[in-house]
Protein backbone atom coordinates (compact mmCIF):
# COMPACT_ATOMS: atom_id res chain seq x y z
CA UNK A 1 0.00 0.00 0.00
CA UNK A 2 0.95 3.40 -0.84
CA UNK A 3 1.77 5.91 2.46
CA UNK A 4 -0.28 8.97 2.86
CA UNK A 5 1.07 11.41 2.01
CA UNK A 6 1.49 13.91 5.52
CA UNK A 7 -1.59 16.16 4.72
CA UNK A 8 -3.81 12.83 4.09
CA UNK A 9 -1.77 11.44 6.93
CA UNK A 10 -2.76 13.63 9.59
CA UNK A 11 -6.50 13.40 8.18
CA UNK A 12 -6.50 10.02 8.36
CA UNK A 13 -5.66 10.16 12.60
CA UNK A 14 -8.30 12.87 12.92
CA UNK A 15 -11.01 10.52 11.61
CA UNK A 16 -9.62 7.31 13.56
CA UNK A 17 -9.48 9.20 16.97
CA UNK A 18 -13.36 10.83 16.02
CA UNK A 19 -14.24 7.28 15.45
CA UNK A 20 -13.18 5.86 18.44
CA UNK A 21 -13.85 8.69 20.82
CA UNK A 22 -17.65 8.40 19.59
CA UNK A 23 -17.38 4.54 20.14
CA UNK A 24 -16.42 5.12 24.00
CA UNK A 25 -18.94 7.76 24.06
CA UNK A 26 -21.41 5.03 23.04
CA UNK A 27 -20.15 2.63 25.67
CA UNK A 28 -20.44 5.05 28.52
CA UNK A 29 -23.48 6.84 27.42
CA UNK A 30 -24.94 3.14 27.50
CA UNK A 31 -23.25 2.11 31.27
CA UNK A 32 -24.20 4.89 33.06
CA UNK A 33 -27.78 5.48 31.69
CA UNK A 34 -30.19 5.95 34.71
CA UNK A 35 -26.97 6.61 36.70
CA UNK A 36 -25.72 10.10 38.42
CA UNK A 37 -22.37 11.08 36.71
CA UNK A 38 -18.86 10.83 38.40
CA UNK A 39 -18.38 14.93 37.31
CA UNK A 40 -15.03 14.47 36.50
CA UNK A 41 -13.35 16.25 33.60
CA UNK A 42 -11.84 14.20 30.51
CA UNK A 43 -12.75 10.81 29.92
CA UNK A 44 -13.74 9.31 33.74
CA UNK A 45 -14.35 6.05 34.41
CA UNK A 46 -17.84 3.88 34.61
CA UNK A 47 -18.78 5.03 37.71
CA UNK A 48 -19.25 1.99 40.70
CA UNK A 49 -16.26 -0.06 38.58
CA UNK A 50 -13.47 2.35 38.12
CA UNK A 51 -11.95 3.05 35.13
CA UNK A 52 -8.62 3.32 33.51
CA UNK A 53 -6.87 6.77 34.17
CA UNK A 54 -5.80 8.32 31.38
CA UNK A 55 -4.75 12.03 29.64
CA UNK A 56 -7.05 12.24 26.92
CA UNK A 57 -7.92 15.39 26.43
CA UNK A 58 -6.49 16.69 29.58
CA UNK A 59 -9.27 14.87 31.72
CA UNK A 60 -8.26 11.80 33.96
CA UNK A 61 -9.74 9.06 32.66
CA UNK A 62 -10.37 6.83 35.58
CA UNK A 63 -12.25 9.41 37.98
CA UNK A 64 -15.14 8.68 39.81
CA UNK A 65 -14.02 5.10 41.27
CA UNK A 66 -15.70 3.24 43.73
CA UNK A 67 -19.39 5.34 43.85
CA UNK A 68 -18.59 7.51 46.97
CA UNK A 69 -21.88 9.28 46.52
CA UNK A 70 -24.17 5.96 47.54
CA UNK A 71 -24.15 5.55 51.31
CA UNK A 72 -21.51 3.33 53.01
CA UNK A 73 -20.06 2.56 49.70
CA UNK A 74 -23.40 0.63 48.86
CA UNK A 75 -22.43 -2.43 51.39
CA UNK A 76 -24.88 -2.51 53.90
CA UNK A 77 -26.95 -5.58 53.73
CA UNK A 78 -30.37 -6.18 53.62
CA UNK A 79 -31.51 -5.54 57.30
CA UNK A 80 -28.47 -3.00 57.84
CA UNK A 81 -28.35 0.90 58.26
CA UNK A 82 -25.87 3.01 57.99
CA UNK A 83 -25.14 5.51 61.21
CA UNK A 84 -21.68 7.28 60.83
CA UNK A 85 -20.55 5.82 57.41
CA UNK A 86 -20.84 2.14 59.31
CA UNK A 87 -23.56 -0.22 58.63
CA UNK A 88 -25.24 -1.64 61.53
CA UNK A 89 -28.28 -4.06 62.58
CA UNK A 90 -30.57 -1.55 64.60
CA UNK A 91 -32.87 -4.08 65.91
CA UNK A 92 -29.56 -5.97 67.66
CA UNK A 93 -26.78 -3.27 68.24
CA UNK A 94 -26.56 -1.39 71.35
CA UNK A 95 -25.31 1.58 70.16
CA UNK A 96 -27.45 2.06 67.12
CA UNK A 97 -30.53 0.33 69.33
CA UNK A 98 -33.82 1.38 66.77
CA UNK A 99 -31.95 4.52 65.34
CA UNK A 100 -28.84 6.15 64.46
CA UNK A 101 -26.65 6.77 67.96
CA UNK A 102 -29.74 5.23 70.88
CA UNK A 103 -27.57 3.89 72.95
CA UNK A 104 -28.95 1.38 75.60
CA UNK A 105 -27.96 1.41 79.28
CA UNK A 106 -24.73 -0.19 80.55
CA UNK A 107 -26.14 -3.61 81.17
CA UNK A 108 -29.04 -3.78 78.51
CA UNK A 109 -29.29 -5.25 75.41
CA UNK A 110 -30.70 -4.52 72.26
CA UNK A 111 -34.29 -6.60 71.26
CA UNK A 112 -35.41 -5.87 68.16
CA UNK A 113 -34.78 -2.32 68.20
CA UNK A 114 -35.42 -1.87 71.94
CA UNK A 115 -33.25 -1.75 74.80
CA UNK A 116 -33.98 -3.96 77.61
CA UNK A 117 -32.19 -6.02 80.52
CA UNK A 118 -32.79 -9.13 78.23
CA UNK A 119 -33.77 -10.58 75.01
CA UNK A 120 -34.35 -14.25 75.58
CA UNK A 121 -33.51 -16.60 79.14
CA UNK A 122 -30.23 -16.70 78.17
CA UNK A 123 -29.40 -13.54 78.56
CA UNK A 124 -30.44 -13.90 82.65
CA UNK A 125 -27.55 -14.41 85.02
CA UNK A 126 -28.96 -17.72 86.32
CA UNK A 127 -31.14 -20.51 85.05
CA UNK A 128 -33.63 -19.77 87.83
CA UNK A 129 -34.92 -16.46 85.84
CA UNK A 130 -36.80 -16.17 82.65
CA UNK A 131 -36.94 -13.75 80.22
CA UNK A 132 -40.35 -12.03 80.41
CA UNK A 133 -41.06 -8.65 78.89
CA UNK A 134 -37.98 -7.57 78.75
CA UNK A 135 -36.71 -8.12 82.26
CA UNK A 136 -35.32 -11.43 84.24
CA UNK A 137 -37.60 -12.58 86.66
CA UNK A 138 -37.15 -15.22 89.01
CA UNK A 139 -39.52 -18.34 88.20
CA UNK A 140 -39.44 -20.80 90.70
CA UNK A 141 -41.37 -24.34 89.87
CA UNK A 142 -41.69 -27.38 92.54
CA UNK A 143 -39.88 -28.89 94.45
CA UNK A 144 -37.65 -25.79 94.41
CA UNK A 145 -39.24 -22.06 96.50
CA UNK A 146 -38.31 -18.89 96.18
CA UNK A 147 -35.10 -18.02 98.53
CA UNK A 148 -33.96 -14.17 97.92
CA UNK A 149 -33.02 -14.12 94.42
CA UNK A 150 -32.63 -17.46 93.70
CA UNK A 151 -34.80 -20.98 93.41
CA UNK A 152 -33.22 -23.88 95.84
CA UNK A 153 -34.83 -27.32 96.89
CA UNK A 154 -35.00 -26.48 101.04
CA UNK A 155 -34.77 -30.59 101.04
CA UNK A 156 -30.95 -30.97 99.56
CA UNK A 157 -29.57 -26.84 99.36
CA UNK A 158 -26.68 -26.96 101.67
CA UNK A 159 -27.64 -23.01 102.19
CA UNK A 160 -31.11 -23.62 102.06
CA UNK A 161 -31.83 -26.44 104.11
CA UNK A 162 -35.14 -26.71 105.71
CA UNK A 163 -35.68 -22.93 105.25
CA UNK A 164 -34.57 -20.01 103.57
CA UNK A 165 -30.95 -19.06 104.90
CA UNK A 166 -30.61 -22.18 106.60
CA UNK A 167 -26.98 -22.40 105.98
CA UNK A 168 -25.53 -25.75 107.00
CA UNK A 169 -21.98 -24.51 106.09
CA UNK A 170 -18.94 -26.10 103.89
CA UNK A 171 -18.82 -29.76 104.52
CA UNK A 172 -22.23 -30.48 105.79
CA UNK A 173 -25.02 -31.57 103.28
CA UNK A 174 -28.55 -31.20 103.55
CA UNK A 175 -30.62 -34.46 103.37
CA UNK A 176 -34.27 -34.43 103.84
CA UNK A 177 -34.51 -30.85 104.94
CA UNK A 178 -32.02 -31.25 107.99
CA UNK A 179 -27.92 -30.60 108.33
CA UNK A 180 -26.11 -33.83 108.27
CA UNK A 181 -24.08 -33.71 112.22
CA UNK A 182 -20.77 -34.57 112.05
CA UNK A 183 -16.94 -33.59 111.44
CA UNK A 184 -15.86 -31.14 108.56
CA UNK A 185 -12.06 -30.75 107.56
CA UNK A 186 -10.78 -27.17 107.35
CA UNK A 187 -9.25 -26.03 104.17
CA UNK A 188 -5.69 -25.76 104.74
CA UNK A 189 -4.73 -23.48 101.83
CA UNK A 190 -4.28 -19.53 103.07
CA UNK A 191 -4.50 -20.52 106.57
CA UNK A 192 -1.82 -19.22 108.87
CA UNK A 193 0.91 -20.96 110.03
CA UNK A 194 0.43 -24.10 112.42
CA UNK A 195 0.75 -22.60 116.18
CA UNK A 196 0.48 -23.18 119.79
CA UNK A 197 -1.40 -20.47 122.31
CA UNK A 198 -3.10 -17.99 119.99
CA UNK A 199 -5.68 -15.67 120.88
CA UNK A 200 -8.94 -16.51 119.03
CA UNK A 201 -12.75 -15.75 119.37
CA UNK A 202 -16.54 -15.65 117.26
CA UNK A 203 -17.03 -12.71 114.87
CA UNK A 204 -20.59 -13.71 114.25
CA UNK A 205 -19.53 -14.98 110.89
CA UNK A 206 -15.84 -16.09 111.01
CA UNK A 207 -13.06 -17.76 113.65
CA UNK A 208 -10.71 -14.79 114.29
CA UNK A 209 -6.89 -16.07 115.06
CA UNK A 210 -3.87 -13.74 116.37
CA UNK A 211 -0.61 -14.75 117.57
CA UNK A 212 0.37 -17.66 119.64
CA UNK A 213 3.83 -19.17 118.87
CA UNK A 214 5.39 -21.52 116.69
CA UNK A 215 8.62 -23.51 116.59
CA UNK A 216 11.09 -20.10 115.91
CA UNK A 217 8.76 -18.17 118.39
CA UNK A 218 6.10 -15.58 119.04
CA UNK A 219 4.04 -14.54 116.39
CA UNK A 220 2.07 -11.21 115.02
CA UNK A 221 0.32 -12.35 112.40
CA UNK A 222 -3.11 -14.14 112.00
CA UNK A 223 -6.32 -14.81 109.81
CA UNK A 224 -10.32 -15.23 109.68
CA UNK A 225 -12.18 -18.27 108.71
CA UNK A 226 -15.16 -18.62 106.76
CA UNK A 227 -17.46 -22.14 107.23
CA UNK A 228 -19.81 -21.26 105.16
CA UNK A 229 -17.20 -20.66 102.13
CA UNK A 230 -14.07 -22.98 103.73
CA UNK A 231 -11.87 -20.25 103.36
CA UNK A 232 -9.26 -17.90 104.88
CA UNK A 233 -8.41 -14.41 104.86
CA UNK A 234 -5.09 -12.97 106.26
CA UNK A 235 -5.50 -9.94 109.14
CA UNK A 236 -3.64 -6.96 108.59
CA UNK A 237 0.02 -6.56 110.24
CA UNK A 238 0.11 -2.74 110.10
CA UNK A 239 -0.15 -1.37 113.61
CA UNK A 240 -0.66 -4.89 115.08
CA UNK A 241 0.24 -6.09 118.67
CA UNK A 242 3.24 -6.92 119.47
CA UNK A 243 3.96 -10.91 119.11
CA UNK A 244 2.92 -12.86 122.09
CA UNK A 245 1.47 -16.00 123.37
CA UNK A 246 -1.57 -16.01 125.70
CA UNK A 247 -3.43 -13.42 124.96
CA UNK A 248 -6.95 -12.39 124.99
CA UNK A 249 -9.51 -11.89 122.10
CA UNK A 250 -12.94 -10.56 122.52
CA UNK A 251 -15.35 -9.48 120.31
CA UNK A 252 -16.78 -5.41 121.33
CA UNK A 253 -19.84 -4.36 119.77
CA UNK A 254 -19.87 -6.61 117.04
CA UNK A 255 -17.30 -4.85 114.80
CA UNK A 256 -14.32 -4.56 116.66
CA UNK A 257 -11.84 -7.51 118.31
CA UNK A 258 -10.15 -6.62 121.33
CA UNK A 259 -6.77 -7.99 121.67
CA UNK A 260 -4.75 -7.64 125.01
CA UNK A 261 -1.99 -8.84 127.40
CA UNK A 262 -0.36 -12.31 127.05
CA UNK A 263 3.76 -12.53 127.21
CA UNK A 264 6.56 -13.66 125.62
CA UNK A 265 7.12 -17.39 125.53
CA UNK A 266 10.47 -16.78 126.90
CA UNK A 267 9.62 -15.23 130.41
CA UNK A 268 7.11 -15.30 132.95
CA UNK A 269 6.35 -11.66 132.67
CA UNK A 270 3.10 -10.10 131.48
CA UNK A 271 2.29 -7.34 128.86
CA UNK A 272 -0.29 -5.15 129.04
CA UNK A 273 -0.94 -3.59 125.66
CA UNK A 274 -3.30 -4.35 123.12
CA UNK A 275 -5.15 -2.83 119.68
CA UNK A 276 -8.51 -3.29 118.43
CA UNK A 277 -8.94 -4.84 115.09
CA UNK A 278 -11.94 -3.00 113.06
CA UNK A 279 -13.64 -6.16 111.36
CA UNK A 280 -15.46 -3.64 108.57
CA UNK A 281 -12.04 -1.86 107.92
CA UNK A 282 -9.90 -4.42 108.24
CA UNK A 283 -7.40 -2.39 110.37
CA UNK A 284 -5.40 -2.10 113.40
CA UNK A 285 -6.74 0.71 116.15
CA UNK A 286 -4.38 2.13 119.18
CA UNK A 287 -5.67 0.98 122.47
CA UNK A 288 -5.41 2.55 125.15
CA UNK A 289 -2.99 1.48 127.76
CA UNK A 290 -3.89 0.26 131.35
CA UNK A 291 -1.36 0.36 134.36
CA UNK A 292 -1.85 -3.39 134.84
CA UNK A 293 -0.38 -6.53 132.90
CA UNK A 294 -2.02 -10.41 132.26
CA UNK A 295 -1.22 -13.43 131.12
CA UNK A 296 -4.32 -15.49 129.99
CA UNK A 297 -6.90 -13.92 132.34
CA UNK A 298 -10.81 -14.52 132.15
CA UNK A 299 -11.98 -12.33 129.42
CA UNK A 300 -15.65 -11.26 128.43
CA UNK A 301 -17.64 -8.93 126.93
CA UNK A 302 -20.83 -7.50 128.61
CA UNK A 303 -22.84 -5.22 125.82
CA UNK A 304 -20.90 -2.27 126.99
CA UNK A 305 -17.57 -3.40 128.61
CA UNK A 306 -14.93 -5.81 128.57
CA UNK A 307 -14.67 -7.53 131.63
CA UNK A 308 -11.04 -8.33 132.79
CA UNK A 309 -9.85 -10.73 136.00
CA UNK A 310 -7.73 -12.70 137.48
CA UNK A 311 -4.74 -14.53 135.56
CA UNK A 312 -1.04 -14.34 135.77
CA UNK A 313 1.80 -11.93 136.12
CA UNK A 314 5.54 -13.15 136.97
CA UNK A 315 4.74 -16.82 138.32
CA UNK A 316 1.85 -16.05 140.20
CA UNK A 317 -1.96 -15.63 140.09
CA UNK A 318 -3.94 -12.27 140.19
CA UNK A 319 -6.90 -11.72 142.37
CA UNK A 320 -8.53 -8.52 140.80
CA UNK A 321 -9.98 -7.21 137.81
CA UNK A 322 -10.86 -4.31 135.60
CA UNK A 323 -13.35 -2.94 132.57
CA UNK A 324 -12.79 -1.47 129.81
CA UNK A 325 -15.29 0.78 128.21
CA UNK A 326 -14.52 1.35 124.52
CA UNK A 327 -17.10 4.34 124.50
CA UNK A 328 -14.61 6.54 126.65
CA UNK A 329 -11.48 4.12 126.07
CA UNK A 330 -11.27 3.65 129.75
CA UNK A 331 -10.15 1.50 132.06
CA UNK A 332 -11.76 1.13 135.59
CA UNK A 333 -10.22 -0.99 138.32
CA UNK A 334 -12.74 -3.85 139.97
CA UNK A 335 -11.15 -4.26 143.84
CA UNK A 336 -11.69 -6.86 145.68
CA UNK A 337 -14.03 -7.24 148.63
CA UNK A 338 -15.37 -9.38 151.34
CA UNK A 339 -17.48 -11.42 148.68
CA UNK A 340 -15.18 -11.09 146.06
CA UNK A 341 -12.86 -14.45 145.08
CA UNK A 342 -8.84 -14.81 146.08
CA UNK A 343 -6.22 -15.45 143.63
CA UNK A 344 -6.35 -18.79 142.36
CA UNK A 345 -5.28 -20.52 138.61
CA UNK A 346 -7.53 -23.31 137.18
CA UNK A 347 -10.91 -21.86 137.68
CA UNK A 348 -13.92 -22.45 135.76
CA UNK A 349 -15.98 -19.61 134.40
CA UNK A 350 -19.14 -18.53 132.40
CA UNK A 351 -20.62 -15.06 131.48
CA UNK A 352 -24.49 -15.48 131.73
CA UNK A 353 -25.61 -12.11 129.63
CA UNK A 354 -25.94 -10.69 133.33
CA UNK A 355 -23.35 -11.94 135.45
CA UNK A 356 -19.85 -13.29 135.57
CA UNK A 357 -19.65 -16.97 137.20
CA UNK A 358 -16.59 -18.41 138.62
CA UNK A 359 -16.12 -21.95 140.21
CA UNK A 360 -13.58 -23.71 141.82
CA UNK A 361 -9.82 -23.63 141.11
CA UNK A 362 -6.91 -23.30 143.20
CA UNK A 363 -6.42 -20.52 145.80
CA UNK A 364 -3.00 -19.13 145.47
CA UNK A 365 -1.69 -22.05 143.31
CA UNK A 366 -2.24 -24.02 146.07
CA UNK A 367 -4.68 -27.41 146.33
CA UNK A 368 -8.50 -27.12 145.66
CA UNK A 369 -12.17 -25.29 146.30
CA UNK A 370 -15.64 -25.61 146.10
CA UNK A 371 -16.55 -22.41 146.07
CA UNK A 372 -18.28 -20.10 143.73
CA UNK A 373 -18.63 -16.22 142.60
CA UNK A 374 -20.61 -13.85 140.95
CA UNK A 375 -19.95 -10.56 139.72
CA UNK A 376 -22.60 -8.26 138.49
CA UNK A 377 -21.41 -5.32 136.26
CA UNK A 378 -24.45 -2.89 136.57
CA UNK A 379 -24.20 -2.63 140.33
CA UNK A 380 -19.72 -3.56 140.08
CA UNK A 381 -20.69 -6.04 142.91
CA UNK A 382 -19.56 -9.40 143.70
CA UNK A 383 -21.52 -12.53 145.75
CA UNK A 384 -20.48 -15.54 147.13
CA UNK A 385 -22.63 -18.41 145.43
CA UNK A 386 -24.04 -21.26 147.91
CA UNK A 387 -21.49 -24.23 148.18
CA UNK A 388 -22.26 -27.09 146.62
CA UNK A 389 -22.72 -30.28 149.11
CA UNK A 390 -22.66 -32.80 145.85
CA UNK A 391 -19.21 -31.50 144.12
CA UNK A 392 -15.95 -32.14 145.71
CA UNK A 393 -13.89 -29.55 145.82
CA UNK A 394 -12.15 -29.40 142.24
CA UNK A 395 -9.75 -27.41 139.76
CA UNK A 396 -10.15 -27.46 135.65
CA UNK A 397 -13.74 -28.33 135.67
CA UNK A 398 -15.93 -27.99 132.66
CA UNK A 399 -18.05 -25.05 132.67
CA UNK A 400 -21.37 -23.90 130.52
CA UNK A 401 -24.05 -21.60 130.31
CA UNK A 402 -27.50 -23.64 129.52
CA UNK A 403 -29.61 -20.49 129.33
CA UNK A 404 -30.70 -20.62 132.94
CA UNK A 405 -28.00 -22.23 134.63
CA UNK A 406 -24.14 -23.10 134.80
CA UNK A 407 -23.15 -26.53 134.49
CA UNK A 408 -20.22 -28.11 136.38
CA UNK A 409 -18.66 -30.90 135.08
CA UNK A 410 -15.73 -33.11 136.18
CA UNK A 411 -12.20 -31.33 136.85
CA UNK A 412 -9.59 -32.65 139.40
CA UNK A 413 -7.68 -32.28 142.70
CA UNK A 414 -4.67 -33.14 143.48
CA UNK A 415 -5.11 -36.97 144.12
CA UNK A 416 -8.00 -37.60 141.56
CA UNK A 417 -9.86 -36.60 138.55
CA UNK A 418 -13.99 -36.75 138.65
CA UNK A 419 -16.45 -37.75 136.53
CA UNK A 420 -19.89 -35.94 138.89
CA UNK A 421 -21.70 -32.90 137.53
CA UNK A 422 -23.99 -30.13 138.78
CA UNK A 423 -26.51 -27.18 138.08
CA UNK A 424 -26.34 -23.88 139.69
CA UNK A 425 -29.56 -22.27 139.81
CA UNK A 426 -28.54 -18.36 140.19
CA UNK A 427 -31.97 -17.04 140.96
CA UNK A 428 -32.59 -19.58 143.69
CA UNK A 429 -29.07 -19.72 144.65
CA UNK A 430 -29.13 -23.66 144.81
CA UNK A 431 -27.36 -26.91 143.04
CA UNK A 432 -28.85 -29.55 142.00
CA UNK A 433 -27.30 -32.98 140.46
CA UNK A 434 -27.21 -34.09 137.27
CA UNK A 435 -26.88 -37.35 135.97
CA UNK A 436 -23.84 -39.36 135.63
CA UNK A 437 -21.65 -38.51 132.33
CA UNK A 438 -20.22 -41.78 130.19
CA UNK A 439 -17.44 -39.74 129.25
CA UNK A 440 -16.32 -40.73 132.97
CA UNK A 441 -13.72 -38.95 134.72
CA UNK A 442 -12.35 -35.65 132.70
CA UNK A 443 -11.53 -32.39 133.34
CA UNK A 444 -10.69 -29.45 131.36
CA UNK A 445 -6.90 -27.72 131.89
CA UNK A 446 -7.29 -23.99 131.04
CA UNK A 447 -5.73 -23.50 127.02
CA UNK A 448 -4.45 -26.71 127.10
CA UNK A 449 -7.86 -29.13 125.99
CA UNK A 450 -11.05 -29.57 126.86
CA UNK A 451 -14.09 -27.27 125.26
CA UNK A 452 -17.67 -26.22 125.82
CA UNK A 453 -20.30 -24.64 124.21
CA UNK A 454 -22.91 -22.42 125.44
CA UNK A 455 -25.68 -20.39 126.26
CA UNK A 456 -27.64 -23.11 124.75
CA UNK A 457 -29.87 -25.68 127.04
CA UNK A 458 -28.06 -28.54 125.02
CA UNK A 459 -24.10 -28.37 126.16
CA UNK A 460 -21.74 -29.89 124.10
CA UNK A 461 -18.25 -31.36 126.08
CA UNK A 462 -15.14 -32.14 124.14
CA UNK A 463 -11.74 -33.03 124.83
CA UNK A 464 -10.10 -32.72 127.91
CA UNK A 465 -7.82 -35.07 129.79
CA UNK A 466 -8.80 -38.56 131.66
CA UNK A 467 -7.56 -39.62 135.34
CA UNK A 468 -4.47 -41.08 133.18
CA UNK A 469 -3.42 -37.65 131.87
CA UNK A 470 -4.05 -38.70 128.21
CA UNK A 471 -5.98 -36.36 125.85
CA UNK A 472 -9.31 -36.94 124.55
CA UNK A 473 -10.89 -36.64 121.41
CA UNK A 474 -13.98 -37.05 121.54
CA UNK A 475 -17.41 -35.71 123.46
CA UNK A 476 -20.90 -35.86 124.38
CA UNK A 477 -24.01 -33.42 124.58
CA UNK A 478 -25.37 -32.75 127.49
CA UNK A 479 -29.42 -31.81 127.25
CA UNK A 480 -30.30 -29.98 130.18
CA UNK A 481 -34.04 -30.08 129.36
CA UNK A 482 -34.33 -33.41 129.98
CA UNK A 483 -30.98 -33.50 132.46
CA UNK A 484 -29.60 -36.39 130.64
CA UNK A 485 -26.50 -36.62 128.26
CA UNK A 486 -27.60 -38.02 124.91
CA UNK A 487 -25.62 -37.56 121.54
CA UNK A 488 -22.07 -38.96 122.07
CA UNK A 489 -19.64 -36.87 120.06
CA UNK A 490 -16.79 -39.02 117.56
CA UNK A 491 -13.75 -38.42 117.71
CA UNK A 492 -12.76 -35.79 115.32
CA UNK A 493 -11.38 -37.82 112.19
CA UNK A 494 -7.88 -36.14 112.15
CA UNK A 495 -6.94 -37.69 115.52
CA UNK A 496 -4.15 -35.40 116.14
CA UNK A 497 -4.35 -34.04 119.99
CA UNK A 498 -4.95 -29.78 119.20
CA UNK A 499 -3.14 -29.03 122.34
CA UNK A 500 -2.87 -25.70 123.13
CA UNK A 501 -4.69 -25.06 119.69
CA UNK A 502 -7.35 -22.75 118.99
CA UNK A 503 -11.21 -24.10 119.89
CA UNK A 504 -14.30 -21.49 119.86
CA UNK A 505 -18.04 -22.41 119.80
CA UNK A 506 -19.94 -20.42 117.36
CA UNK A 507 -23.26 -21.27 118.21
CA UNK A 508 -23.45 -23.64 115.33
CA UNK A 509 -20.28 -25.61 115.40
CA UNK A 510 -17.44 -26.26 117.40
CA UNK A 511 -14.38 -25.21 115.57
CA UNK A 512 -10.59 -26.91 116.64
CA UNK A 513 -7.80 -25.78 114.61
CA UNK A 514 -4.08 -25.91 115.08
CA UNK A 515 -1.75 -26.93 117.90
CA UNK A 516 0.29 -29.66 119.16
CA UNK A 517 0.00 -33.61 118.26
CA UNK A 518 2.73 -35.25 120.25
CA UNK A 519 4.82 -31.99 120.55
CA UNK A 520 4.88 -31.10 117.01
CA UNK A 521 2.29 -28.56 115.72
CA UNK A 522 0.13 -29.74 113.62
CA UNK A 523 -2.12 -27.03 110.47
CA UNK A 524 -4.90 -29.12 111.07
CA UNK A 525 -8.23 -27.77 111.37
CA UNK A 526 -11.79 -29.53 112.06
CA UNK A 527 -15.73 -28.28 112.92
CA UNK A 528 -17.78 -30.48 114.58
CA UNK A 529 -22.12 -29.58 113.86
CA UNK A 530 -24.25 -31.54 116.71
Amino acid sequence: MKAFDPPLRSLAVVAITAALYASCSLIADTTLEGKPSSGSSGMGGIAGDGGVGGNVGGGAMGGGGSGASKPCGGTCLEDETCCADTCFDLKTNAEHCGACDKTCATGEKCCLGTCAACCDSADCATADHKCIDGACILDCTAPQTQCGSECADLDINPKHCGGCDHDCLSGHPCVGGKCEPGWATMSETGAPSARQRAAATWTGSKLFVWGGQDMQGPLDDGALYDPKTDTWTPLSTVNAPTARVDAIAVLIDNQRIMVWGGGLPSDNKALGTGKLYDLVASTWLDLKEPNFARRSPIATWTGSKVIIWGGMANDSAIGDGFYYEPAMDKWTYMPPNANSPVARTGVGWVWSGQELFLFGGRPSGLGATADGFGYTPDTKTWRKLATPAILEPRFDPFVAWTGTAMLVFGGRDVATTYANAALFDPVANTWSTVSPNPLGKRSAPDRRTGWTSSANPQVLVAGGVDDADDIKANGIVYDSIVNDWGTQIPAWTSGVDHEYGVCVWTGVELVLWSGLHNTVLTPVGERYRP
